[in-house]
């Protein structure tokens, strides 16, 4: 399976390690390409993967220029029907293009935490009702966006996960990539999400 990590990251130590953490939860090495590059959608076109990756990132998508900076990736998720899978940033991102806000939580919240998982959903077989995953954001969806499911809550985030209701596109306020031995419940999320990418 060909996966297309788009990054959303500034500084290059948080990028590298987005990248191990997703290569570690596919087993397979993603390629790699950076928010700012010109022609993304053709470029994306090009490279025809089979699922793409928004990752993370430290910017506030409630600021205006932002907004500008990022338009072009929000364009790429509305436009190109090919499964995505959007990670934190990355999640509002996709809500933000369907017409969602992102509001300011007023402070950062950095722990793994209990998420609440609403109704059944490929992407979260094999899981309990309530999942342990790391969250790491200060900004969050303040509504579910047109055409989406939403399915998952906690005491932090009422959008914690979404799902579109036609299309391959799914996005977690948390990050599944940052699992470990204690806290499998993120890669077995990832690896659900190629499963399903598959059937596309």
């Amino acid at each position: 399976m060909k996966i297309l990590v788009i990054n959303n990251y500034k500084e290059p130590e948080k990028t590298k390690q987005a990248l191990n953490n997703i290569a570690l939860c596919t087993g397979q090495q993603p390629e790699m390409i950076h928010y700012k590059i010109a022609g993304m959608h053709d470029l994306v076109l090009q490279k025809n993967p089979d699922i793409t990756i928004l990752t993370g990132s430290n910017f506030m998508l409630s600021k205006p220029d932002t907004r500008m900076v990022f338009q072009p990736e929000m364009d790429l998720v509305r436009k190109l029907d090919r499964p995505f899978l959007g990670i934190c940033f990355g999640h509002q991102l996709i809500g933000t293009a369907y017409g969602s806000e992102v509001v300011d939580l007023g402070h950062a919240i950095r722990e793994f935490k209990e998420i609440k998982l609403l109704g059944n959903d490929p992407i979260f077989d094999g899981l309990p009702d309530s999942i342990r995953v790391s969250e790491s954001h200060r900004q969050a969806l303040g509504r579910v966006p047109e055409g989406f499911r939403h399915l998952a809550e906690s005491a932090t985030s009422q959008v914690e996960a979404i799902g579109h209701q036609t299309r391959p596109i799914y996005g977690l306020q948390f990050h599944p990539e940052r699992s470990d031995e204690k806290h499998p419940h993120g890669r077995t999320i990832i690896q659900n999400f190629l499963k399903l990418s598959a059937k596309f």
